[in-house]
């Protein structure tokens, strides 16, 4: 695998008080006054992380027309580590930024003049073991040593959070080994070192191919969305990740917020879709096999919801999370102005 997982963002709820300054309004971008009939922005600057979640819808956003009245052109970069995210957000240095939907509120928690647009990614963490452990699910992993990614982040927050509502000890039921990457779990699941490990996708694809490879055989043994609706009575799935804007932005110009998300949605809905054009664009462009792109995209679960719209299942998610880490949304759930309302 070449492409790190939109999850190893430890540091995100450890931003310090003195970079939180104002996004600045000097900006090498263009923006024009609402109204006035004339581009909105000569250059939308888009900020992904490498990971298909964003990568796979990124690949023709911009193509489908929604931003062609309002913006020159688009510019898709991507973003390598918080401390890089973070500071394209408070230097005013991004437009349009993929964030996983704590690191935003984080971020709007301590000052940052953001707003939290859309919710796209809806939960795609998987439980990897060995052939026949499926059958037993979660069970199966009693005693067992299980390899676990970013310690107090996401994979690691949800598989506690949702292991204690099961009942489960986390120091004595089974053995917890800390990774600081996805990749680093991934590869202990390979070597053998740990039995079970938690991981994303693509990450989880990733790793039931390459041990078919080696001639061993791993499967899924629990899918964590499904085991959230369980321990929730809500539906499988959590506001993993999501999309923010410059408040400036978002503030002056609602008839872009709303161009934004309507080009989302149709790039979304072209990668939902599973044409062979696109999956082989999405395969090209991210040095990910054509099968495996075809595989990860259903599990992705792609859908964007409106930040407002999904309000009360972020704070469910957020409230449920802050239980283990309440520092990782900056130590309270964020004013109501951070889920910025649907302007269309």
């Amino acid at each position: 695998m070449k492409r790190r997982s939109l999850l190893t963002l430890a540091g995100l709820g450890l931003l310090a008080p003195g970079a939180l300054s104002a996004c600045s309004s000097d900006s090498a971008n263009t923006s024009q006054p609402s109204g006035s009939g004339a581009t909105v922005l000569d250059v939308l600057r888009v900020h992904t992380p490498t990971t298909l979640a964003y990568a796979a819808p990124m690949t023709s956003f911009g193509t489908y027309g929604n931003l062609d009245a309002l913006v020159g052109q688009v510019k898709k970069d991507t973003w390598a580590s918080a401390d890089v995210l973070k500071s394209l957000l408070v230097n005013g240095e991004t437009d349009l930024a993929a964030t996983p939907s704590y690191a935003a509120a984080n971020l709007f928690t301590k000052g940052v003049p953001l707003r939290l647009i859309a919710i796209q990614v809806w939960g795609m963490l998987y439980i990897v073991g060995p052939a026949d452990s499926s059958a037993q699910g979660l069970e199966a992993l009693r005693g067992a040593t299980v390899g676990v990614p970013m310690p107090n982040n996401t994979p690691d927050l949800i598989f506690r959070y949702l292991i204690g509502q099961k009942g489960w000890n986390a120091d004595t039921d089974l053995s917890i080994r800390s990774y600081t990457e996805g990749q680093e779990a991934l590869n202990a699941m390979l070597t053998g070192e740990v039995e079970y490990a938690v991981l994303p996708e693509h990450a989880a694809s990733a790793c039931l191919a390459k041990a078919e490879q080696q001639g061993s055989t791993l499967e899924r043994t629990v899918n964590l969305q499904e085991l959230w609706a369980e321990v929730t009575g809500g539906k499988a799935r959590f506001p993993m990740a999501g999309l923010v804007m410059p408040q400036t932005l978002t503030d002056s110009h609602p008839e872009l917020v709303g161009a934004v998300l309507n080009e989302l949605e149709a790039a979304v809905a072209d990668v939902n879709a599973v044409p062979d054009a696109t999956v082989q664009a999405i395969s090209e462009a991210n040095d990910v096999p054509v099968p495996v792109v075809k595989e990860v995209i259903p599990r992705l679960q792609l859908e964007i919801v409106p930040a407002a719209t999904a309000q009360d299942e972020l704070e469910d998610y957020y409230t449920r999370l802050s239980t283990l880490n309440s520092d990782i949304i900056g130590g309270s759930l964020p004013a109501n102005d951070f889920y910025l309302a649907d302007p269309r």
